[in-house]
């Protein structure tokens, strides 16, 4: 695999994703791109990849309470307010329910691994999602999906034919920052 893989066929990321594993735990670096995008000082591009993207969490709903206006006798009415009182409650169940919270997709996204962070591209600006915040990464790379946990932050979900790749790549650089010797010398520290 050259140094400077960037997006490739979408069959491939699996293929890639072994072999870098493999490289990596025979002591090779990762590859290191050239950005296309400003990196903070001394900050290493390692991957450009695309996938799918999901965010566990709540929104705001705004909904509209039913009205009906009645005409007629004290039954009539009686019935109306009985209908227009069921009507709100399940209007304020249907709100409820999409507010709480549940996975929200992002949509395709542009996702630079670099060796501190994931830069995200999403709705015309560029999120970062350090690696000092994640506190557990879950793969299913079966599934071709990664879901990261944070502190204090929603859950993250990444899919697609590249997040085998990713995950390997996100594992080594965590490694790396959290101390592991191997995966520092993946990054080109010296351990």
């Amino acid at each position: 695999m050259e140094a400077t893989w960037g997006r490739g066929g979408v069959d491939s990321g699996w293929d890639v994703a072994v072999e870098l594993a493999e490289q990596i735990a025979d002591g090779s670096p990762l590859p290191v791109l050239a950005s296309t995008v400003l990196l903070d000082r001394g900050e290493i591009l390692h991957a450009d990849v695309g996938a799918f993207g999901w965010r566990f969490q709540a929104i705001d709903v705004f909904y509209e309470e039913p009205r009906i206006l009645a005409f007629g006798g004290p039954v009539l009415f009686a019935a109306a307010s009985i209908g227009a009182a069921s009507a709100r409650r399940r209007a304020r169940a249907e709100a409820e329910q999409l507010a709480a919270p549940q996975w929200r997709s992002l949509g395709e996204l542009r996702v630079l691994a670099t060796d501190r962070r994931l830069l995200v591209w999403f709705e015309g600006a560029w999120a970062s999602v350090w690696y000092d915040g994640i506190r557990e990464l879950h793969p299913d790379l079966e599934q071709h999906r990664v879901t990261m946990l944070f502190d204090d932050d929603p859950p993250y979900a990444l899919a697609g034919p590249w997040v085998p790749y990713l995950t390997v790549m996100l594992t080594a650089c965590l490694a790396a920052r959290r101390g592991t010797d191997a995966a520092a010398a993946a990054l080109g520290a010296n351990p």
